[in-house]
Protein backbone atom coordinates (compact mmCIF):
# COMPACT_ATOMS: atom_id res chain seq x y z
CA UNK A 1 0.00 0.00 0.00
CA UNK A 2 1.41 3.21 -1.28
CA UNK A 3 0.80 6.42 -2.50
CA UNK A 4 -2.06 5.25 -4.82
CA UNK A 5 -3.80 3.84 -1.59
CA UNK A 6 -4.20 7.58 -0.06
CA UNK A 7 -5.86 8.58 -3.11
CA UNK A 8 -8.17 5.80 -3.12
CA UNK A 9 -9.33 6.69 0.40
CA UNK A 10 -10.12 10.21 -0.46
CA UNK A 11 -11.86 9.16 -3.03
CA UNK A 12 -13.76 6.73 -0.71
CA UNK A 13 -14.33 8.94 1.96
CA UNK A 14 -17.56 10.99 0.94
CA UNK A 15 -18.67 6.95 0.40
CA UNK A 16 -17.70 5.46 3.45
CA UNK A 17 -18.49 8.32 5.94
CA UNK A 18 -21.58 9.35 7.45
CA UNK A 19 -24.20 11.95 5.71
CA UNK A 20 -23.10 15.23 4.90
CA UNK A 21 -24.65 18.01 6.39
CA UNK A 22 -25.66 21.26 5.79
CA UNK A 23 -23.25 23.93 6.16
CA UNK A 24 -23.42 26.15 8.79
CA UNK A 25 -22.74 30.25 7.95
CA UNK A 26 -19.29 31.74 9.48
CA UNK A 27 -17.06 34.52 9.28
CA UNK A 28 -14.38 33.74 6.59
CA UNK A 29 -12.48 36.46 6.72
CA UNK A 30 -8.67 36.25 7.30
CA UNK A 31 -7.19 37.18 10.88
CA UNK A 32 -4.77 39.96 10.41
CA UNK A 33 -1.60 38.46 11.70
CA UNK A 34 -2.59 35.18 8.91
CA UNK A 35 -3.33 37.65 5.93
CA UNK A 36 0.23 39.14 6.94
CA UNK A 37 2.06 35.75 7.05
CA UNK A 38 0.24 34.53 3.85
CA UNK A 39 2.01 37.76 2.08
CA UNK A 40 5.27 37.18 -0.49
CA UNK A 41 3.90 33.89 -2.16
CA UNK A 42 4.82 35.18 -5.37
CA UNK A 43 8.28 34.10 -4.32
CA UNK A 44 6.92 30.75 -4.22
CA UNK A 45 6.50 29.43 -8.01
CA UNK A 46 6.45 26.03 -9.82
CA UNK A 47 9.36 26.43 -12.10
CA UNK A 48 11.30 29.07 -10.07
CA UNK A 49 13.67 26.66 -7.83
CA UNK A 50 15.43 23.42 -8.10
CA UNK A 51 15.85 21.41 -4.72
CA UNK A 52 16.37 17.88 -3.69
CA UNK A 53 13.81 15.39 -2.32
CA UNK A 54 14.13 12.69 -0.13
CA UNK A 55 11.02 10.22 -0.01
CA UNK A 56 10.29 7.52 3.05
CA UNK A 57 7.73 5.46 2.87
CA UNK A 58 7.19 3.01 5.32
CA UNK A 59 3.93 1.07 5.03
CA UNK A 60 2.99 -1.97 7.06
CA UNK A 61 2.82 -4.64 4.30
CA UNK A 62 5.73 -3.36 2.42
CA UNK A 63 9.58 -3.01 3.37
CA UNK A 64 10.45 0.89 3.53
CA UNK A 65 11.79 2.59 0.47
CA UNK A 66 13.97 5.51 0.13
CA UNK A 67 14.00 7.36 -2.83
CA UNK A 68 16.74 10.70 -3.28
CA UNK A 69 15.64 12.46 -6.41
CA UNK A 70 17.43 16.24 -7.66
CA UNK A 71 14.34 18.54 -9.61
CA UNK A 72 15.15 21.18 -12.04
CA UNK A 73 12.81 22.80 -13.96
CA UNK A 74 14.89 24.64 -15.83
CA UNK A 75 15.94 21.73 -17.39
CA UNK A 76 14.01 20.11 -20.18
CA UNK A 77 10.84 18.45 -20.05
CA UNK A 78 11.57 14.76 -19.46
CA UNK A 79 14.96 15.39 -17.89
CA UNK A 80 13.78 17.62 -15.02
CA UNK A 81 14.29 14.70 -12.55
CA UNK A 82 17.27 13.01 -12.08
CA UNK A 83 18.07 9.95 -9.17
CA UNK A 84 19.96 9.91 -6.48
CA UNK A 85 19.10 7.08 -4.88
CA UNK A 86 17.09 4.56 -4.47
CA UNK A 87 16.87 2.07 -1.60
CA UNK A 88 14.51 -0.49 -0.47
CA UNK A 89 14.60 -3.28 2.40
CA UNK A 90 13.86 -6.07 -0.24
CA UNK A 91 16.74 -4.74 -2.83
CA UNK A 92 14.02 -4.53 -5.28
CA UNK A 93 13.72 -0.54 -5.49
CA UNK A 94 13.13 0.43 -9.21
CA UNK A 95 14.66 3.76 -10.37
CA UNK A 96 12.45 4.09 -13.25
CA UNK A 97 9.50 4.95 -10.82
CA UNK A 98 11.19 7.90 -9.09
CA UNK A 99 11.39 10.14 -12.25
CA UNK A 100 7.94 8.51 -13.63
CA UNK A 101 5.52 12.11 -12.95
CA UNK A 102 6.35 15.54 -13.30
CA UNK A 103 6.54 16.94 -9.76
CA UNK A 104 4.14 18.74 -8.03
CA UNK A 105 4.74 20.43 -4.79
CA UNK A 106 2.39 22.71 -2.52
CA UNK A 107 3.10 26.22 -3.23
CA UNK A 108 3.59 28.87 -0.02
CA UNK A 109 0.47 30.52 -2.23
CA UNK A 110 -1.89 27.15 -2.61
CA UNK A 111 -2.57 27.40 1.50
CA UNK A 112 -4.61 30.72 0.87
CA UNK A 113 -5.79 29.89 -2.62
CA UNK A 114 -6.65 26.26 -2.41
CA UNK A 115 -6.36 25.24 1.54
CA UNK A 116 -7.87 28.00 3.22
CA UNK A 117 -10.14 29.35 0.53
CA UNK A 118 -13.54 30.37 2.10
CA UNK A 119 -12.60 28.22 5.61
CA UNK A 120 -13.98 29.39 8.60
CA UNK A 121 -11.14 30.47 10.55
CA UNK A 122 -10.62 30.97 14.63
CA UNK A 123 -7.54 31.38 16.71
CA UNK A 124 -6.64 28.62 19.21
CA UNK A 125 -3.82 30.14 21.00
CA UNK A 126 -0.90 32.92 20.86
CA UNK A 127 1.82 33.82 22.64
CA UNK A 128 5.13 36.06 22.34
CA UNK A 129 6.17 33.31 19.76
CA UNK A 130 3.65 31.84 17.67
CA UNK A 131 -0.48 31.85 17.08
CA UNK A 132 -2.14 29.07 16.12
CA UNK A 133 -5.43 28.59 14.50
CA UNK A 134 -8.34 26.20 13.84
CA UNK A 135 -9.89 26.14 10.19
CA UNK A 136 -12.75 24.58 8.74
CA UNK A 137 -12.87 24.12 4.57
CA UNK A 138 -15.75 25.23 3.15
CA UNK A 139 -17.26 24.77 -0.58
CA UNK A 140 -15.72 22.24 -3.63
CA UNK A 141 -12.39 24.09 -4.55
CA UNK A 142 -9.66 22.74 -2.40
CA UNK A 143 -6.68 19.83 -2.85
CA UNK A 144 -3.84 18.51 -1.28
CA UNK A 145 -0.34 17.86 -2.80
CA UNK A 146 0.78 14.77 -1.09
CA UNK A 147 4.20 13.46 -2.96
CA UNK A 148 3.96 14.29 -6.58
CA UNK A 149 0.06 14.17 -6.44
CA UNK A 150 -2.36 16.40 -6.65
CA UNK A 151 -5.44 15.48 -5.05
CA UNK A 152 -8.95 17.21 -4.97
CA UNK A 153 -11.53 17.18 -2.20
CA UNK A 154 -14.64 17.78 -3.09
CA UNK A 155 -17.27 19.83 -0.57
CA UNK A 156 -18.96 16.33 1.11
CA UNK A 157 -14.77 15.11 1.98
CA UNK A 158 -13.95 18.70 2.92
CA UNK A 159 -16.56 18.58 5.58
CA UNK A 160 -14.70 15.89 7.14
CA UNK A 161 -11.95 17.65 7.37
CA UNK A 162 -10.40 20.00 10.46
CA UNK A 163 -6.69 21.92 10.09
CA UNK A 164 -5.10 23.66 12.03
CA UNK A 165 -2.37 26.84 11.01
CA UNK A 166 1.00 27.88 13.03
CA UNK A 167 2.06 30.95 12.66
CA UNK A 168 5.55 32.34 13.30
CA UNK A 169 5.27 35.86 14.73
CA UNK A 170 9.60 36.00 15.78
CA UNK A 171 12.52 34.91 13.56
CA UNK A 172 13.83 35.56 10.24
CA UNK A 173 11.19 35.98 7.72
CA UNK A 174 8.22 36.35 10.32
CA UNK A 175 5.20 36.59 10.32
CA UNK A 176 5.14 32.96 8.09
CA UNK A 177 2.95 29.65 8.44
CA UNK A 178 5.45 27.16 9.78
CA UNK A 179 2.98 24.26 9.62
CA UNK A 180 -0.21 23.44 8.17
CA UNK A 181 -2.14 20.46 9.26
CA UNK A 182 -5.10 18.66 8.02
CA UNK A 183 -6.94 15.80 9.39
CA UNK A 184 -10.24 13.46 9.57
CA UNK A 185 -12.10 14.71 12.42
CA UNK A 186 -13.17 11.74 13.05
CA UNK A 187 -13.39 7.62 12.15
CA UNK A 188 -14.93 7.05 9.05
CA UNK A 189 -16.44 3.96 7.44
CA UNK A 190 -18.29 0.82 8.06
CA UNK A 191 -17.56 -2.59 8.12
CA UNK A 192 -16.30 -3.62 4.52
CA UNK A 193 -13.54 0.23 4.87
CA UNK A 194 -13.26 1.89 7.96
CA UNK A 195 -10.63 5.05 7.29
CA UNK A 196 -8.80 5.32 10.98
CA UNK A 197 -6.89 8.02 10.54
CA UNK A 198 -5.53 10.74 8.29
CA UNK A 199 -3.34 13.51 8.50
CA UNK A 200 -1.19 15.88 6.29
CA UNK A 201 1.45 17.82 8.19
CA UNK A 202 3.29 20.82 6.10
CA UNK A 203 6.19 22.26 7.15
CA UNK A 204 7.65 25.74 5.62
CA UNK A 205 10.83 27.64 6.46
CA UNK A 206 11.85 31.39 4.85
CA UNK A 207 14.47 31.03 2.09
CA UNK A 208 17.28 33.62 3.68
CA UNK A 209 18.68 35.43 0.77
CA UNK A 210 14.99 35.53 -1.36
CA UNK A 211 13.02 35.79 1.67
CA UNK A 212 10.53 33.42 0.05
CA UNK A 213 8.47 30.68 2.19
CA UNK A 214 9.54 27.21 0.85
CA UNK A 215 7.74 23.60 1.80
CA UNK A 216 10.57 21.83 3.32
CA UNK A 217 8.51 18.61 4.60
CA UNK A 218 5.34 16.93 3.93
CA UNK A 219 4.51 14.32 6.82
CA UNK A 220 1.50 11.88 5.73
CA UNK A 221 -0.21 9.49 8.14
CA UNK A 222 -2.72 7.12 6.92
CA UNK A 223 -4.96 4.23 8.51
CA UNK A 224 -7.05 1.64 7.43
CA UNK A 225 -9.02 -1.09 7.93
CA UNK A 226 -10.34 -3.56 6.19
CA UNK A 227 -13.17 -6.02 6.93
CA UNK A 228 -12.57 -5.49 10.52
CA UNK A 229 -9.47 -7.94 9.92
CA UNK A 230 -7.06 -5.85 8.16
CA UNK A 231 -5.36 -3.17 9.36
CA UNK A 232 -2.49 -1.43 7.38
CA UNK A 233 -0.94 1.91 8.26
CA UNK A 234 1.04 3.69 5.50
CA UNK A 235 3.71 6.76 6.28
CA UNK A 236 5.04 8.89 4.05
CA UNK A 237 7.41 11.53 4.68
CA UNK A 238 8.72 13.86 1.83
CA UNK A 239 11.71 16.01 2.87
CA UNK A 240 13.00 19.18 0.28
CA UNK A 241 16.17 21.01 0.68
CA UNK A 242 19.51 22.58 -1.24
CA UNK A 243 16.50 25.08 -3.03
CA UNK A 244 17.91 27.17 -5.41
CA UNK A 245 16.69 29.82 -6.57
CA UNK A 246 16.45 29.98 -11.03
Amino acid sequence: MNLKAVAICLILLPFIGQPSRDAVAADTTQPAMLARALEGAELDTQDGWAFRQKITVNTLDEPATVTVTRWDPSRPAGQRCTVVSVTAADGKADEEDACKEEHQRLLYGDLSAIMLKDAIIETVSEDDASVIYRFVPQGDDHGLYIWRLRLGVDEETAERMIGTIEVAKTGEGAPYVKRAILRLKEPAGNLLARLKHFEVIYTFAPDVATGARLLRRTDVDLGLSMFTMFNVTTDISVELDEYRKL
